[in-house]
């Protein structure tokens, strides 16, 4: 299976082939404290409950770390890092990237930094050696041109922190270090590090040494080519869509609620619109529904023009179907899956999780499970279509941190002098709103008004 690097570095970070040399984080080039980091991963917890469980956790370790430090700064270290367990190893990769980005980066000591390329430049191989966790400790040995480093490793079970680190393990500095610290020459001599380290010999200390970059497996990709499927050359969406029973997913979110506003305003010989809407807690999907059209500002232009026949009008175009599209056979009931089986045309699928940090399983329960259930529906309906939107950022084989630079009017093709805005009225036709570019109303299908 290929192997993907990250593609980060600010600098190239070529192995050096002169002697190597261990250069301490802290006091040199930073002043980091695990506390805080550990602190910054419980804070972007996933979920609020597990947030405030975490939280507490460390309130006690506070209060319990001196006396932990007294025990040992190894032990202390060990006692701090099992408030992450239960966490993903990609979460900790995404937000160590963010940790060093936002807070690490505009610390960092110029003198230190130039001492540091001083050092490569005179062919020696640098390596970091920091009491964070190698999530933090890469983005900074990335941008610094550093291709190894010796840094606190958590262990994992099926991609999960198991809140155990793994030895050798990078222990604080001494108590009053920082006294001292603000030297730009970070270089610690191999036989103290292997003492600072409980090692006896240096092949045990080349041993902990990793790589900075960051290898991810995957499996290889499969691609389907379209090049011989039938090119449509005019493609009328009213005439398509007329008549017909259509089922929407996903529409409590912002697309899918753009969605069934357009069909309604648009396509107004559409036969059927059927929501598929989960169920909360506390509230049924009928009454989530409701409160859509209650409250959203979506609705505005359908609200106008209407007004109070606006109930009577979506009661003959609209069906609620409570279901979860994360479960087989869509969650629905055996005599509404069978009706619906029959009487579809098209289904629209929008539901999706679109955390810029999610936990990889919610995420693949999500936007990979879901869609192979919905795929299951489709297979054993009569004649039903899908269009399947999926979620809007798409990287490719990057890796990383992927800056994303917003550019107006861009078409895939480089087309020049396009313009979105006047392209969207002209498909649409004079007077009519294109979906997605706005309406007659002054008003995006968001509901928010020009400026």
């Amino acid at each position: 299976m290929p192997e993907l690097h990250s593609n980060q570095n600010n600098h190239s970070a070529a192995p050096s082939v002169g002697p190597r040399v261990y250069w301490r984080v802290e006091g040199s080039l930073l002043e980091m404290s695990a506390l805080r980091q550990v602190g910054f991963f419980i804070w972007n917890t996933q979920s609020y409950a597990e947030r405030w469980r975490r939280r507490a956790g460390m309130a006690l370790k506070i209060l319990l770390w001196p006396l932990s430090y007294l025990a040992g700064r190894t032990f202390a270290a060990r006692l701090l890092y099992t408030l992450l367990r239960g966490v993903t190893r990609d979460r900790l990769d995404l937000l160590g990237e963010e940790y060093f980005e936002y807070f690490l980066k505009s610390r960092l000591q110029k003198k230190a930094v130039d001492a540091l390329r001083n050092a490569q430049s005179g062919g020696q191989q640098v390596v970091l050696v920091g009491q964070s966790l190698g999530h933090v400790l890469r983005p900074l040995a990335q941008h610094l041109g550093v291709a190894h480093l010796i840094a606190n490793c958590m262990e994992f079970r099926d991609g999960v922190a198991t809140g155990r680190l793994l030895s050798p393990v990078v222990g604080p500095r001494a108590p009053f270090a920082w006294i001292t610290s603000g030297d730009a020459d970070g270089r610690i001599p191999e036989a103290d590090l292997l003492s600072q380290l409980g090692l006896r010999e240096p092949r045990q200390l080349a041993a902990a040494i990793k790589e900075s970059r960051r290898i991810v497996t995957l499996n290889a990709p499969a691609v389907v080519r379209f090049e011989s499927a039938p090119r449509v050359e005019h493609l009328s969406v009213r005439r398509s869509l007329a008549g017909k029973h259509i089922l929407l997913i996903g529409v409590t979110g912002f697309i899918g609620k753009v969605w069934m506003v357009e069909l309604l305003e648009q396509i107004p010989d559409i036969a059927r619109i059927t929501l598929l809407i989960r169920r909360n807690r506390t509230t049924t999907a009928q009454r989530r529904f409701e409160k859509i059209v209650e409250e959203n500002p979506t609705l505005d232009g359908l609200q106008k023009q209407y007004g109070a026949r606006l109930g009577d009008f979506l009661r003959q175009k609209i069906e609620v179907v409570e279901g979860d599209v994360s479960q087989p056979g869509l969650g629905l009931e055996e005599s509404a899956r069978a009706r619906l089986s029959r009487s579809l045309d098209l289904v629209v699928n929008s539901a999706g999780l679109t955390d810029f940090n999610p936990d990889l399983r919610d995420a693949v329960s999500s936007n990979v499970e879901s869609a192979e259930h919905l795929l299951n529906f489709i297979r054993s309906s009569d004649h039903a279509a899908l269009m399947h939107l999926s979620t809007c950022y798409v990287v490719g084989m990057r890796d990383g941190r992927v800056i994303e630079d917003l550019q107006d009017n861009y078409t895939p093709a480089a087309v020049k002098n396009f313009d979105a805005e006047a392209f969207g009225e002209s498909r649409a036709g004079p007077g009519v709103a294109a979906p997605g570019f706005g309406t007659r109303r002054g008003r995006n299908p968001c509901g928010c008004r020009r400026t």
